[in-house]
């Protein structure tokens, strides 16, 4: 897998920039007279249900142990399903700097998975994130941000976590089948860059990397590794106070190996985004797909298909929810070749009390192949909910529970019991220092 660099530009920008007043070109737009910032459908990253006041904060490094026990009744996805308990320790350490003209956030997680009953599964973790916003001039703004996880497949279930787990933001999961137990590589990549060159008008531009590994063959029977290569560009005007109507146009090259299906897609669109406050806002998507698929030992297919979402996004003091929708070309996602995709995400968080918070958490894909020679597709629905607890200064509790449900009958790895359930309980220690401004 091509390495990128990503963390070497965030090192060099972090220490270039003077430390003084916070950086204030984040966050969603408000009105006519602020600063423009790229409109939800064509900004890297997805819709944050992190409450307001986890939103804000700044200038802090977070350090800390996470010790987690957890029980899965079908580890292999076998018929009768065979299940095991898992304790996992894991300490991490998190960044969020804001400077004049930089805002940067990284975090890292490692840990290692100890099986009751199955130690020859015992197997090491590392989670890696970042993102970075860096204002070039008043008016240009450069954006990055990077993941890299390794670790067990089933923990790639999209469940509502807490905002130091680094787990508020809402996207469409990189899995479209989630295999038995084994071990996973997941890595993406984004960068774009915006200019603001009118009061009410901006262009954009940007690229990204995907890549999807299974490192274990032998637990992924009938499942493809991926990658994807992609650039945009985006034009987008301030039609009125709080409304933004704009046009973008992308490019990308999806492969699946070791099939090895090659499919590129062109995509042109027309969104709508208005902000009812910056912090609430509604957005809309509609154009079309041009896909060219060859390989697999079959004929080049080209296909003309329409492409359409939208989302609403609000993050408040007590409550905060994102919804999205899509119809799009997507990834395959372990399966063979890109697809077709309908799919829907919602998280939402409550905040009962000062100490306590809970969360729900869903996403269902429904996923039509290509290059139907190689497979038909299927269907994925999972769906999860927390409960977040502070044990005073330091300590925090949580329990979670997530239900995955696939139908995927061409898949022999899964097309047997498809079905889990995880349940689990972490407690956490945590100290967090305030940095310099």
């Amino acid at each position: 897998m091509k390495k990128n660099c990503i963390f070497i530009s965030i090192i060099f920008l972090s220490f270039a920039v003077p430390a003084c007043a916070q950086f204030s070109g984040t966050g969603m737009s408000g009105g006519s007279d602020q600063a423009m910032v790229a409109p939800s459908p064509v900004r890297i990253g997805g819709d944050s249900v992190a409450f307001s006041s986890e939103s804000e904060r700044s200038n802090y490094l977070v350090g800390g142990l996470t010790i987690q026990g957890a029980y899965n009744d079908n580890l292999f996805a076998t018929n009768p399903p065979v299940g095991d308990a898992t304790y996992t320790i894991s300490p991490f350490l998190t960044f969020d700097i804001a400077r004049s003209r930089l805002q940067w956030a990284l975090t890292y997680r490692p840990g290692v998975t100890l099986y009751q009953r199955f130690s020859q599964s015992d197997q090491s973790e590392h989670a890696f994130s970042t993102s970075l916003q860096y204002m070039l001039s008043p008016h240009v703004t450069l954006a990055l941000s990077d993941t890299l996880s390794k670790s067990p497949s089933y923990t790639n279930l999209i469940t509502p976590a807490g905002v130091d787990s680094g787990s508020t933001t809402l996207q469409s999961p990189s899995f479209l089948v989630v295999p038995p137990l084994t071990s996973t590589l997941v890595n993406n990549g984004s960068g774009q860059i915006t200019y603001q060159f009118a009061r009410n008008a901006m262009i954009g531009g940007g690229g990204n990397s995907s890549e999807l590994r299974f490192l274990d063959s032998a637990q992924a029977v009938g499942l493809s590794d991926s990658s994807e290569r992609s650039g945009n560009l985006f034009y987008t005007h301030r039609i009125a106070e709080r409304h933004y109507l704009g046009v973008s146009y992308t490019f990308a090259d999806i492969m699946t190996h070791p099939i090895d299906v090659d499919t590129k897609v062109q995509t042109a669109t027309l969104f709508y985004s208005y902000y009812l406050s910056p912090r609430i806002s509604f957005s809309a998507f509609g154009g079309a797909d041009h896909a060219n698929t060859q390989g697999g030992g079959l004929p080049a297919s080209n296909s003309w298909s329409p492409t359409e979402g939208g989302g609403i996004n609000v993050q408040g003091q007590q409550d905060s929810v994102a919804v999205t929708y899509s119809r799009s070309i997507n990834p395959g996602g372990g399966l063979q070749s890109a697809v077709h995709s309908y799919s829907a995400n919602v998280a939402y968080r409550h905040k009962f009390s000062t100490h306590l918070t809970g969360g729900i958490q869903a996403s269902y894909s429904n996923n039509t192949l290509l290059e139907l020679g190689v497979g038909s597709g299927g269907k994925i629905l999972t769906a999860g909910g927390s409960l977040d607890r502070q044990l005073g200064a330091h300590w925090n509790a949580e329990l979670q529970y997530s239900r995955l449900h696939q139908d995927y009958s061409n898949v022999p790895s899964v097309a047997n019991s498809p079905d889990t359930d995880r349940a689990f309980i972490t407690v956490s220690y945590q100290f967090q220092k305030a940095l310099g401004r």
